[in-house]
């Protein structure tokens, strides 16, 4: 926060004016909110600064709908996690940057703060060329906000979320832990967020020490099927149990099927099929069908995605 208060310092002289929106993109995360009580805080520094935001993100700059920002809308607000304030929406597809860039030179806003995760980051990086190229003097910053953790840089300690999230799963994981041994009969299998880096999965391990912990990498670097990771939980289970302990829990980020190489190819085939789809009634008709249709699926995937999309349970295809 502190480096983003010095970037616009230096963008707006103290002598002028300028106007700074927030627009929150991506999913939320702890914290999210407390980005205003930042700009509010840089507003003190420079009295002439108007804070506006976009509500509801990317349908904020298309539907035209600002909310200007002050101490007594946000006070209510401040502390909390979530961006409940204003609203979140997507990410912004580059056909899209005309129309940000429309409403920007229109309302004449000097800085755009996008808070986001990594695809956020990209389309800063990219509307902020197309600014440059269309002669668009609006400055954009980029608050990383996300709790996956997957943001590193030698100048950013952290991303907004990671923190938090680690700490309030790691309660709930301890609640369990500690309810599996004295009930001494039951194992826990909890599915963490995390798609692509298994951060939290691994920080939450590293605060809780359950008795095992599933990270998508290793699995990815050993070459596993998922018979393979079945079969090692299914020997944790064992073993514990010869000991007279038939309780325990594991802990599976979310994003392990992806990282198991007999998937990977059948999640490729998926998400090409879904990027056909027109609109969401055709996505949602897909999905009908794939889930009950084999020879549609059939028709739809290679050999030998299909062999394998049809051993999964009816629960995972939709």
């Amino acid at each position: 926060m502190e480096a983003m208060n010095r970037a616009f310092t230096e963008a707006i002289p103290k002598s002028k004016g300028g106007k700074i929106a927030l627009l929150n993109l991506g999913n939320a995360a702890p914290g999210q909110n407390n980005i205003v009580d930042g700009l509010l805080k840089f507003q003190l520094r420079r009295k002439a600064v108007q804070i506006l935001g976009y509500l509801n993100g990317l349908d904020g700059v298309l539907n035209d709908r600002l909310q200007t920002i002050t101490e007594e809308s946000f006070s209510p607000y401040r502390n909390l996690g979530g961006c409940d304030y204003l609203g979140r929406s997507g990410n912004i597809p580059k056909d899209k940057f005309p129309l940000v860039a429309e409403s920007v030179r229109r309302h004449g806003i000097t800085g755009l703060v996008m808070a986001g995760a990594t695809h956020t980051m990209t389309d800063a990086a990219s509307l902020t060329e197309y600014f440059m190229q269309n002669g668009v003097d609006t400055k954009v910053v980029v608050v990383p906000v996300t709790l996956d953790g997957n943001i590193r840089h030698n100048f950013l300690q952290m991303s907004l979320g990671f923190d938090t999230a680690s700490k309030v799963y790691s309660q709930l994981i301890g609640n369990m832990l500690t309810d599996s041994a004295s009930a001494v009969k039951y194992w826990y299998f909890i599915r963490l967020m995390g798609r692509e880096p298994s951060h939290l999965a691994l920080e939450c391990a590293l605060k809780t020490h359950p008795n095992m912990v599933i990270i998508s990498e290793e699995c990815a670097f050993r070459n596993e099927t998922l018979p393979d990771v079945v079969n090692r939980i299914a020997d944790v289970v064992e073993e514990r149990a010869a000991k007279g302990k038939n309780f325990g829990t594991v802990l599976i980020p979310e994003g392990l099927m992806a990282h198991i190489s007999a998937y990977k190819q059948l999640i490729v085939e998926l998400n090409d099929l879904f990027k056909e789809c027109r609109d969401e009634q055709e996505r949602l008709d897909l999905a009908e069908k794939l889930s009950v249709d084999d020879v549609a699926v059939k028709e739809k995937l290679s050999p030998w995605s299909f062999s394998l999309f049809v051993t999964l349970p009816g629960f995972m295809r939709v």
